[in-house]
C-alpha cells in the first residue's frame, strides 16, 4: 500500500505543477460549489494530512477500523451542498489552497518527500488515528489513495486535461475498496448485475 501511495502521490504533484492549473486557479471546478483552488487543496490534503496524523498519537479508546468500514461511516443520503460538512470540506481546501499554486505544490511535495523517507519503517498494522476514527497504517493509506485517484480525476476533468494513469497497485486497490462499499451499501447481487448483466439492472449503483 505503501508503494501505490506514493507513486499516485507523485502522479498527483505532476497535476498540482500543472502550467494549467495555475492559469485556472480561481475558475469553478467540474465539483458544485468547489473552486478549482479549493480543490487542489483538497486533493493536496490526502498527503499532507498523513504526514500531520502520524505526528499526533492516535486516541487510545478506539477500536482500529479498516478502509471500508471508515467510508461507510461518514456515508447517507447525498447531502446539501451548503450543509455543515460540505461547506467546511470546501473551507478546507481553500485554506490548504491560500498560498496559491506554486506554495501548494511545495508543501504537497515537501511531505511526499518526508512521508517517502518515513512510511516504509513503519509496520502496516501501527494504528493513526483520522479524524474521529483509528485505523491501521495500511488502511490509512488505503483512505488517502481512493481520495488521490477520485480527486486526480476530479480535478482533471475541471482543467479539461486527460486523467492521469495510476498504477496497476493504485487502481487495483481502489476498485476492490470501492466494490467493496458499493456492495456494503447495496447488496451483492445488484452490484454483480451492474457489472455483468447491465440489462438486469434497475438503479444505478455507486460506492459514494
Amino acid at each position: 500500500m505503501i508503494s501505490a501511495f506514493l507513486d499516485t502521490a507523485e502522479v498527483a504533484s505532476r497535476l498540482l505543477r500543472s502550467p494549467v492549473l495555475a492559469e485556472r486557479w480561481e475558475r469553478p471546478s467540474a465539483l458544485d460549489l468547489f473552486r478549482i483552488s479549493g480543490l487542489a487543496g483538497h486533493l493536496a490534503r490526502a498527503v499532507l494530512n498523513v504526514e500531520r496524523w502520524l505526528a499526533s498519537p492516535p486516541p487510545a479508546d478506539r477500536t482500529p477500523v479498516d478502509a471500508v468500514t471508515y467510508f461507510l461511516a461518514g456515508l447517507g443520503p447525498a447531502p446539501d451542498p451548503d450543509d455543515a460538512v460540505p461547506l467546511r470540506i470546501r473551507e478546507l481546501g481553500e485554506q490548504e489552497a491560500a498560498g496559491g499554486p506554486d506554495a501548494l505544490a511545495e508543501a504537497f511535495d515537501t511531505a511526499r518527500a518526508r512521508l517517502a523517507a518515513q512510511l516504509p519503517a513503519m509496520p502496516p498494522d501501527r494504528p493513526v488515528g483520522v479524524f474521529t476514527h483509528v485505523l491501521p497504517l495500511d488502511q490509512c493509506l488505503l483512505t488517502r489513495l481512493v481520495e488521490l485517484v477520485v480527486h486526480l480525476d476530479d480535478l482533471a476533468v475541471s482543467l479539461e486535461v486527460p486523467t492521469p494513469e495510476v498504477s496497476a497497485e493504485a487502481s487495483d486497490a481502489v476498485t476492490d475498496c470501492l466494490t467493496r462499499i458499493a456492495v456494503a451499501r447495496h447488496g451483492f447481487l445488484p452490484v454483480l448485475r451492474t457489472l455483468a448483466r447491465r440489462e438486469r439492472t434497475t438503479a444505478p449503483i455507486a460506492a459514494f
